[in-house]
């Protein structure tokens, strides 16, 4: 048992200087935040240290993890690094061999992780500190909102360094488990599968058109969005999505669509045509 143990630490190229140096990187995760892909430059930014040991002597393995994990992304800042240290025990099994199930289990953590952050941290941790800092101040004491801020932080922080600790290490233990058993075939696809529900999902919060034309009928006045979300909600922003999906996957710049979005949209507004 020791000897295997022995072994499986030698073999593994991660240490614990790579992940203290992801840590400090995730500090910095959401200041490349952009309206495009949101939160995938801070990702990729906090994962690098853990791609180059990986992929060392590698670089075109390295530029093709690289330009994977800069695909969309957004989740709670304090959730992130968790799933950085699965996705990191994931690359670092399976490199490139495994990309859509890479892939899909970044969205498939996404999305519950980032509904638990917000519940834990916002809703729950922020309030209770800032009421026990707002009674210290209260009192006239000026350290009431120290207080909440170290409060704050400490936990925030312990949340963060040991969701990635558990979230590499929990992640190498059942990765070489699955591979074991053979079903990471499986995982791959319900990852996958995960991944496109979610994705869904997200076209309807993220995605709002809203059509002004209104038909009056007698005393009745009928909203034409109104009667398109009631036959089919969502029908609107989906799409529009497929539209845009449709021109990226024929090579145009998103950068270029957005921009082009923005005018198109500002002119169908002025026309009276959205609002």
């Amino acid at each position: 048992m020791t000897a295997n143990k022995t072994n499986d630490t030698e073999s593994s190229v991660i240490t614990k200087k790579t992940l203290h140096h992801m840590f400090f990187r995730s500090l910095m995760y959401g200041a490349s935040w952009n309206y495009e892909r949101m939160q995938n430059l801070g990702f990729l930014y906090t994962i690098l240290p853990a791609l180059k040991k990986i992929y060392v002597g590698d670089k075109p393995g390295l530029a093709t993890a690289m330009k994977r994990h800069l695909e969309f992304f957004n989740t709670h800042q304090s959730a992130q690094p968790f799933i950085l240290g699965v996705i990191t025990a994931l690359e670092e099994k399976e490199k490139n061999k495994s990309a859509e199930t890479i892939s899909g289990l970044k969205v498939g953590l996404m999305g519950p992780l980032s509904g638990l952050g917000d519940s834990l941290i916002w809703l729950t941790l922020v309030p209770i500190c800032f009421s026990l800092g707002a009674s210290f101040g209260k009192q006239g004491n000026f350290l009431g909102i120290a207080i909440a801020l170290i409060l704050v932080n400490i936990i925030n922080l312990s949340i963060k360094y040991f969701g990635l600790q558990f979230g590499y290490h929990s992640g190498s233990e059942f990765f070489t488990k699955v591979e074991a058993n053979g079903d990471m075939d499986r995982i791959t696809s319900s990852a996958t599968a995960l991944g496109l529900v979610l994705v869904g999902g997200l076209i309807a919060q993220m995605v709002a058109v809203n059509i002004a034309w209104t038909f009056k009928q007698g005393g009745l006045t009928v909203s034409v969005q109104k009667q398109i979300n009631d036959l089919i909600p969502g029908f609107i922003p989906m799409g529009v999505t497929l539209l845009l999906y449709k021109f990226i996957h024929k090579g145009k710049s998103p950068v270029m669509l957005i921009l082009v979005t923005m005018v198109v949209a500002i002119a169908l507004t002025a026309l009276g045509v959205l609002k």
